[in-house]
């Protein structure tokens, strides 16, 4: 007995030093791989060698499933710079064509970068748990945050996307849904994908009733319930109702907004103070009525091309915000006294 309890004494000792060497080497290999993800931001691509790669994609990317295919063909940042969609596909499996793409924004971001000394885009801050957990949140379109997960869509590819993409690669039948997801995105552009400058300009309007592009779909709630129809504030959850559609989409009135918050057409005062609220001076959403036709003017999302991409960062607006327009004065006829004419100028 003596006997066999010392063999198995031995036998734990032993699984004990396995289990404490395996864990010390665990974490040098974890050590290791955040040194190349600090080489990864602090050295040009252009000087990458195959752990930097392997790094950058398993951390920074959080594209683990192909940083081992990738770095066991790609040696070099120079051979990362010259990788086209055929490569990412044939050469190293990347099957799922947002995949491809994000690859590829990220290393021409990386390559211009290189390039102009300036640094990433400011759309590279904006990770695929950003997008997913925070962004669709703050649209009301949480419910696809599945599906962006599995597509891996960050901010350089969030950019990028167009109407197609979302109904074919991201399940987003719902039209209403395209145009609040592509609106929300035209705000990003407008902003510079400037995620600092977004929420600074949202916490200045979070209790006073001003810039309602900005608002998110929880504001738009917290505004239904100041103008006391909190009854009805909660079918916005999930709605896809936020501030850039209400000021961009120039099909989106009062009427929409009723139908989206359930008030039952037969209320007639109900849809009245609705629609003065959201159409008085007095009213923060007033200035949303003279920049609805900028979206009409503004040129359609286009898919960025199959091998060479421009950098996110380098993107113009999309959409220029216009003052609100002034009517013109009522012209009254001239005095009898005087051949000139005198304009009284009304308040809008």
């Amino acid at each position: 007995m003596k006997e066999l309890a010392a063999k198995i004494n031995g036998q734990n000792s032993d699984s004990q030093s396995s289990v404490a060497q395996q864990s010390l080497s665990d974490g040098e290999d974890h050590l290791e791989r955040l040194q190349q993800v600090e080489l990864s931001r602090a050295l040009p691509i252009s000087v990458w060698k195959a752990a930097t790669i392997h790094a950058w994609l398993d951390v920074v990317m959080a594209m683990p499933m192909y940083s081992r295919t990738c770095t066991d063909n790609v040696k070099s940042g120079k051979v990362l710079l010259g990788l086209t969609d055929e490569d990412l596909e044939l050469g190293l499996g990347i099957n799922n064509p947002l995949h491809r793409r994000k690859l590829r924004l990220a290393i021409e971001d990386y390559r211009q970068a290189e390039q102009n000394g300036q640094g990433l885009c400011k759309a590279s801050e904006m990770d695929t748990h950003w997008v997913c957990k925070v962004w669709l949140g703050e649209v009301g379109l949480p419910q696809y945050g599945q599906a962006f997960q599995s597509q891996l869509v960050d901010g350089r590819t969030l950019g990028s996307l167009t109407r197609r993409d979302l109904e074919n690669l991201l399940t987003v039948s719902d039209q209403q849904h395209q145009n609040s997801l592509l609106l929300a995105i035209q705000l990003l552009h407008i902003l510079n994908f400037d995620r600092e400058a977004l929420q600074m300009r949202r916490s200045q309007c979070e209790e006073k009733s001003v810039d309602p592009l900005v608002w998110t779909t929880q504001r738009v709630i917290k505004w239904i319930r100041d103008i006391d129809l909190k009854e009805f504030a909660d079918s916005l959850l999930n709605s896809g109702v936020h501030g850039a559609l209400m000021v961009m989409d120039p099909s989106f009135n009062a009427d929409s907004l009723a139908k989206t918050l359930g008030i039952p057409t037969h209320r007639h005062m109900l849809l009245r103070h609705l629609h003065e609220e959201l159409n008085t001076p007095l009213s923060p959403l007033t200035e949303a009525s003279s920049r609805r036709s900028v979206k009409s003017r503004a040129p359609p999302h286009t898919p960025p091309p199959t091998h060479t991409l421009p950098p996110t960062h380098t993107l113009p607006p999309t959409h220029t915000l216009l003052p609100t327009h002034t009517l013109p004065p009522t012209h009254t006829p001239p005095p009898t006294h005087t051949p000139q004419q005198r304009h009284t100028p009304q308040v809008p």
